[in-house]
């Protein structure tokens, strides 16, 4: 077990006891690197102050002090700092005292007259061995913890997809639904599909352990949102989708299901953007009931998502609204992406650009064509450009495949369009114009709250075309960099003065703190207070 550091405070209201004390951390820091002196108050007052701004690991206090004595203030700190441990000096070894010490449940008393340093040798040490064990169970229960839930959802995962694929047979799913605590289904239920937005942003923004650590965010924030409409479930089902169960117990007419569906996918909508700024949309199929019905449940949620694809973000769809598609306007279509392809021509300007996708994009609108058949002639246009400027292009060989699978119309529209304009350019020189711009906008609003939409909207880029663009260019992905520079312009500011958590997020622009002490860990491999600690040790030597 790696050894850890810990933070030590002297409470006492004689002048000749802390410096006492003081010399011995001096001495002992030589021989024992593990235990650090932070601060010191002279009466009880002063150090609850002190102690609970500073929490330290371990305090030593003297037992008679004027204003608040060192047992009434223990009997405090023990409600915000539980793990802390005391240890008690004092020249009275009167019963009353050691009495009210261990109901305080101070772990050790030491005579201070004359104070014996073989004894606060044996103090500290058994206090950071208790230290150590509750760390150490606290790791083991939160470690069996993460472990179970990962579990229940891997298996909650896999049972869903199976049953929507129809894999287990009938006479098992009731055992299955026992385990699994999903009994619901036997009540009227539907079910719905929740679509990510912008998933090939997420996908270049994080990496694939932070995509993971968000989709059981997800999960946990849709599953909750539905336990308080009623009884439901909740499942990651592939990429950016997610499964769930509406139920409920009495029969409702079609206009109270829609209300309830409606009202649900709203809610899901909106606290996933306000927890984890996370855009979604939500798909609900017809109301169903048995086991058997299952798989028909699924499909028509499905179908109804297939809508999202001519859809703004955060949307909430039912049967009762579903597009009417003109497959028969496909020949039509494709005639007038051939007349773009042959317009179109090195020396056009963005404006020009942008007129013809408008074009484009209005007749899309009014007549939709089904996405099994948009997308593939969507691909074909993206090729069609590369082929057709690609002689005189010498970034041809680094063009990446056209991400279709998980954008929608209008992402793919303006994704070709910023495209076409770079790669008729030759887009090198203007690749970097770009990300300079907004590089340039990041360091100047590095304090704010960041979004990809705003950096590209500055830009004058496609969200999804500026994160793929940006991490081709700089091989690391938006939100990563963000975060980067964030947690440098932290450290630069702990260099300066000593900040609380809170202050140094609000100078940061993260508004979680436990999010910020992960980043912050994972940049430097400390903890802030463990690098304000060791800033500390390296600025007194």
């Amino acid at each position: 077990m790696t050894v850890r550091d810990y933070t030590c405070f002297i409470v006492d209201d004689e002048d000749l006891i802390i410096q006492r004390l003081e010399l011995y951390f001096s001495e002992l820091s030589h021989k024992e690197t593990r235990f650090h002196l932070v601060g010191k108050a002279n009466n009880g007052q002063k150090g609850i102050e002190e102690i609970l701004k500073l929490k330290p690991d371990i305090v030593i206090s003297d037992i008679v002090m004027p204003r608040m004595d060192g047992i009434a203030m223990i009997e405090q700190l023990k409600l915000e700092l539980p793990q802390t441990q005391f240890i008690l000096l004092t020249a009275y070894s009167t019963f009353e005292y050691a009495q009210r010490a261990i109901h305080a449940n101070v772990m050790e008393y030491i005579v201070k007259v004359p104070l014996n340093e073989a004894d606060l040798d044996r103090a500290l040490g058994k206090a950071a061995g208790i230290l150590d064990e509750v760390k150490k169970k606290e790791e083991e229960f939160q470690s069996l913890n993460v472990s179970v839930l990962e579990n229940k959802y891997r298996v909650r995962k896999q049972f869903f997809n199976e049953l929507i694929r129809g894999e287990i047979p009938s006479h098992r799913v009731s055992n299955f639904a026992n385990r699994m605590e999903s009994q619901f289904f036997q009540a009227n239920y539907c079910c719905f599909i929740v679509e990510m937005n912008l998933y090939e942003s997420f996908r270049n923004e994080y990496s694939a352990v932070d995509q993971n650590i968000l989709k059981y965010a997800i999960t946990n924030v849709i599953e909750e949102t539905v336990m308080n409409s009623g009884r439901g479930v909740a499942t990651d089902l592939s990429d950016n989708r997610f499964i769930g169960f509406l139920s409920w117990e009495h029969n409702r007419s079609e206009m109270d299901t829609e209300f309830a569906c409606q009202e649900l996918g709203s809610q899901i909508v909106t606290h996933l953007q306000q927890y984890l700024n996370q855009r979604v949309s939500v798909a609900f199929g017809g109301p169903h009931r048995g086991w058997e019905s299952i798989k028909q449940a699924y499909t028509e949620a499905q179908n109804v998502s297939e809508d999202f694809y001519y859809h703004a973000e955060k949307v909430v769809k039912t049967p009762a609204h579903r597009f009417h598609y003109r497959n028969d306007k496909r020949e039509e279509f494709q005639q007038k992406l051939a007349d773009f392809l042959v317009g179109v021509q090195r020396q056009v300007s963005k404006e020009e650009l942008e007129k013809e996708f408008v074009v484009l994009n209005q007749f899309a609108t009014d007549h939709k064509i089904h996405r099994s058949i948009m997308a593939p002639m969507l691909r074909d246009l993206y090729r069609d450009i590369i082929m057709k400027f690609k002689s005189g292009n010498t970034s041809t060989t680094d063009i990446a495949e056209f991400p279709i699978e998980f954008m929608a119309f209008r992402e793919q529209l303006a994704y070709i369009s910023d495209f076409t304009f770079q790669y008729v350019h030759a887009g090198q020189l203007l690749h970097r114009a770009e990300i300079m711009r907004a590089m340039r906008f990041i360091e100047k609003n590095l304090k704010q709250r960041l979004t990809l939409e705003a950096i590209a909207e500055d830009v004058n880029l496609a969200p999804s075309y500026f994160s793929s663009l940006f991490k081709k260019t700089m091989n690391e992905g938006v939100i990563s960099y963000i975060n980067r520079k964030k947690i440098q312009l932290a450290l630069e500011l702990l260099n300066v003065q000593d900040y609380s958590l809170l202050e140094l997020c609000e100078e940061v622009g993260i508004v979680n703190e436990g999010y910020f002490c992960k980043l912050f860990k994972e940049y430097t491999g400390d903890t802030p207070k463990q690098y304000r600690i060791k800033m500390t040790r390296y600025e007194s030597k």
